[in-house]
């Protein structure tokens, strides 16, 4: 299989702009290695620079890549030198101190352009499988390098697939990502990131829903506790939701069709489609909202809509008098959607 244009205009965007110094398969093609030799000479170049990096923490050595193709590890391991004198005064051997220094300041490098690199391999196998024609636009460079100073100080694996989605997602479509997400990303700790992915797992119509004739409460035990005030409120905080205090919010929906009331819902490779034979029909729903910041995380956070809550909106909407089947959603090599097998529930 070729390689898709987003993957190439991906490296040619890095590779000028020097966002990765791991990471330099336009240097590599120009050698003449196949496809298959990239990948492996990268995977290989990153799995021996991790081991590098613990050597150069541990103090026994320090790499040097000038020569991307054959990385050299330098030594530091050799006779301490030690005062002998016999006083018991204080000692600095500057030489060793300015070795120390320096090794943990290559290795503190190193670890940034390892998380780089593999935020950069997470976007590269996004777009591998999108063959969509990439955009004339280009990456604005202040938000390139707002990225990658970003992504160089994440070491989490979840993080890092983050910073590989917010990457993918604006090369495909410059401008969809703000920096403002990109600073809240780089602030983020790993249990945030966690707890935002649950919230979103609870996210429908790009809104948590919620009876609007009995506020706070869900009326369900579950999700009474996976939505408990607190947990809600914790997010408010953080920017990604609004009308957590809110016991009149509602969002109102009206008919994509003018022979009947329609509307539908992608979601879990599924579609719900809500009918009703009133064409003016409106569905009103209670709703806590996604901010402008949630909905550019949500888009970076695919998740499974949970269960319980997918059970608890499909029998409020129902109760509201309209019809509800759910199918599998089709989208074909033509890039046109439908669905099929629909099951009224």
């Amino acid at each position: 299989m070729s390689v898709s244009k987003l993957v190439e205009k991906l490296w040619e965007t890095v590779g000028a702009k020097s966002i990765s110094a791991l990471c330099k398969p336009g240097q590599i093609r120009r050698e003449g290695l196949a496809n298959i030799e990239i990948e492996r000479k990268k995977m290989l170049i990153l799995a021996q620079t991790e081991k590098e990096i613990e050597d150069i923490k541990s103090g026994k050595a320090i790499v040097s890549l000038n020569d991307f193709n054959n990385p050299k590890i330098i030594s530091l391991e050799g006779e301490q030198q030690y005062d002998k004198s016999g006083s018991m005064e204080p000692y600095i051997n500057m030489d060793s101190l300015t070795k120390t220094i320096r090794a943990n300041f290559l290795a503190n490098e190193l670890q940034k352009e390892m998380n780089i690199a593999n935020s950069l391999i997470i976007a590269e196998e996004i777009l591998s499988t999108d063959q969509t024609e990439p955009t004339t636009e280009q990456i604005e460079d202040d938000w390139l390098y707002r990225w990658r100073d970003s992504a160089s100080t994440s070491s989490s694996e979840k993080l890092q697939e983050l910073w590989g989605r917010i990457l993918a997602g604006e090369m495909k479509s410059p401008g969809s990502y703000s920096l403002r997400t990109i600073d809240f990303i780089k602030n983020l700790t790993q249990k945030e990131a966690t707890q935002i992915q649950k919230l979103f797992s609870f996210v429908f119509f790009g809104n948590i829903i919620k009876n609007k004739e009995i506020g706070e409460d869900f009326n369900n035990e579950y999700l009474k506790e996976q939505l408990r005030f607190g947990f809600l409120s914790e997010m408010q905080a953080l920017g990604v939701i609004s009308g957590v205090e809110s016991f009149g919010l509602t969002s109102t929906f009206k008919s994509l069709k003018e022979e009947e009331f329609y509307h539908f819902y992608i979601y879990n490779d599924k579609v719900m489609q809500i009918t009703h034979n009133d064409p003016k029909k409106e569905l009103i729903l209670g709703v806590i909202i996604l901010t402008p910041l949630g909905h550019e995380l949500r888009s970076l956070c695919p998740v499974t809509i949970d269960s319980t809550y997918l059970n608890y909106v499909i029998e409020l909407i129902k109760s509201l008098g309209f019809k509800i089947t759910i199918g599998d959603y089709i989208e074909d090599t033509d890039g046109r959607c439908y669905s099929r097998n629909n099951v009224e529930v």
